[in-house]
C-alpha cells in the first residue's frame, strides 16, 4: 500500500503539458486534431476508444478498423505555453479553500480552443 500512495504521490507531483495533438493516417495523410489538458496520457486514451470502436470521428474510426492501428502516428503540435507549471494533482487550479478554481480551468480551455482554430485555419492538410 506504501508504494501505491508514493506512485500517487509522484504522479500529482509531475508537470501537466496541455495543448494540440494530432492522430495522423500515415496512408492518405489525413489529420485528426484535438486538445488535451493532459498531453502525457491522451494518445493511450485515444487508442483505447478508438480500439473499441467508439470515437466520436467516425470517419477516423472507420479508417482506424479498415487500415488498423499501424497506418497511425501520434504527434503533439504545439504546447500551451503556461506561467506556471500545472501539476497532475490540479492544486494550482484551485482556490485557498480547496475548491476547484473554475475561472482558472475555463481560462486553460478558452485558450486551447483558441489554438486549436487558428491551427485549424491555418492548416493546409486534409482534416478529419
Amino acid at each position: 500500500m506504501e508504494r501505491r500512495k508514493q506512485l500517487v504521490a509522484e504522479y500529482q507531483q509531475q508537470k501537466r503539458e496541455m495543448g494540440i495533438y494530432e492522430i495522423v493516417n500515415t496512408t492518405s495523410g489525413r489529420r485528426y486534431v484535438a486538445i488535451s489538458p493532459t498531453l502525457q496520457s491522451v494518445w493511450g486514451k485515444e487508442q483505447f476508444v478508438l480500439s473499441m470502436g467508439s470515437h466520436v470521428n467516425k470517419e477516423l474510426q472507420h479508417d482506424w478498423k479498415t487500415l488498423g492501428a499501424e497506418q497511425f502516428e501520434f504527434r503533439v503540435v504545439e504546447a500551451l505555453k503556461l506561467g506556471d507549471d500545472i501539476r497532475n494533482d490540479y492544486k494550482d487550479v484551485k482556490t485557498a479553500e480547496g475548491a476547484f478554481d473554475r475561472l482558472a480551468g475555463d481560462a486553460y480551455k478558452r485558450k486551447l480552443e483558441a489554438m486549436l482554430e487558428h491551427h485549424k485555419t491555418q492548416s493546409e492538410s486534409p482534416l478529419y
